[in-house]
């Protein structure tokens, strides 16, 4: 029988060839519309470039939004886990839903970090089942905690980015959280996301990063295919309709009244430290963001681990070093009571 794998063929000349063109290549296919494109010599490939550069822009930047995709997934997941604040005392799985039951939360709050939960990896039985429970009621949080670096990531790529806001159908995995009076909690929100149109093509995408929630697991897809297979009814979001609004709103809710609105006020540090690493991370390697999302795919995600490793530890630090400060002042508080004094100290601002 006939081999139905047709050699390639040089897309200017005809003749056989085997130099595929890089700048397209490993492009994601939709609906069938990537074909490996190859040339025989570099002289072919100079020739056809006039025909090939409208597509091979569209392809390359279709790829980079999917790997820039994985690195602020990679990235979200991170910090979702560093700034995890659910405290978690055991998970079930029944009639197909994942049951978290939560334990009884501090009643007293003197510090940032006091909000702050160990991630509760021992109660998870896969990896995926970890980031769903990462992701959990956290679709705000990836559109306000990761504005900053995502707008930063997506230069060049993006030609527009919307928030959007819907009601979610076809789940494939629904969450159901127990509070410790056995009361449940209420999860009728609508769900957060990105629409964002390429430059060179216009082409639309989802990013969700926060959609293993629902048991999805891909960070961007086309947006055709997420509306048809995902979207229920699209939400109004007036007061805060642009890219940005929800990190405006969550922010201007920020204080030291209530465990909300001091954990608010550590997000809001940390989140910067999302973008300073991030820039100290492309000097220590000399290498810019899109220049590790151009990289072949094995390296790429090699570096990707890398990067996320870095920031995650940039972040540890942080949070450290408020720890200590808390301590601190508490120390100073303390003996200011007990050399009978208020008790009025002022603890110094930490910088990221």
């Amino acid at each position: 029988m006939a081999s139905t794998n047709a050699s390639p063929t040089c897309a200017h000349c005809g003749k056989g060839a085997e130099r595929a063109c890089t700048g397209c290549k490993d492009a994601p296919a939709i609906d069938g519309d990537v074909k490996p494109i190859h040339y025989c010599t570099p002289a072919c490939q100079k020739e056809d470039w006039q025909y090939h550069k409208k597509l091979c822009k569209r392809l390359q930047t279709r790829k980079l939004l999917y790997r820039a995709g994985s690195v602020l997934q990679e990235m979200f997941y991170m910090y979702r886990e560093k700034l995890f604040d659910k405290y978690i005392e055991r998970i079930e799985k029944r009639d197909g839903r994942l049951v978290l039951y939560e334990g009884q939360y501090k009643t007293l709050v003197t510090a940032q970090t006091d909000c702050l939960i160990p991630f509760p990896d021992n109660l998870c039985q896969t990896p995926e089942e970890k980031l769903s429970v990462l992701a959990h009621l956290s679709c705000d949080d990836a559109s306000a905690w990761l504005h900053d670096i995502l707008k930063y990531i997506l230069v060049g790529i993006a030609a527009d980015i919307c928030e959007t806001r819907c009601v979610t159908k076809n789940k494939k995995l629904d969450i159901i959280a127990v509070n410790a009076d056995d009361s449940v909690q209420d999860t009728d929100f609508g769900h957060e996301f990105l629409i964002i149109k390429l430059v060179h093509g216009g082409e639309q995408y989802a990013m969700d990063l926060s959609s293993a929630q629902h048991g999805h697991f891909e960070p961007v897809v086309p947006w055709k295919k997420y509306f048809e297979s995902r979207v229920l009814k699209l939400l109004q979001r007036p007061q805060f309709n642009h890219f940005g609004g929800v990190r405006e709103r969550l922010t201007a809710e920020t204080g030291r009244t209530s465990v909300v609105q001091i954990l608010l006020g550590l997000n809001v540090e940390s989140s910067k430290a999302l973008l300073h690493s991030t820039k100290n991370w492309e000097k220590e390697c000399n290498m810019p963001i899109i220049s590790l999302l151009k990289l072949p795919f094995p390296e790429s995600k090699r570096k990707e681990k890398l990067l996320v490793e870095s920031i995650g530890d940039t972040l540890g630090r942080f949070h450290d070093r408020l720890r200590k400060g808390a301590e601190k002042h508490k120390e100073e508080v303390e003996k200011a009571l007990a050399a009978g004094g208020d008790g009025q100290t002022k603890p110094k601002q930490n910088k990221s």
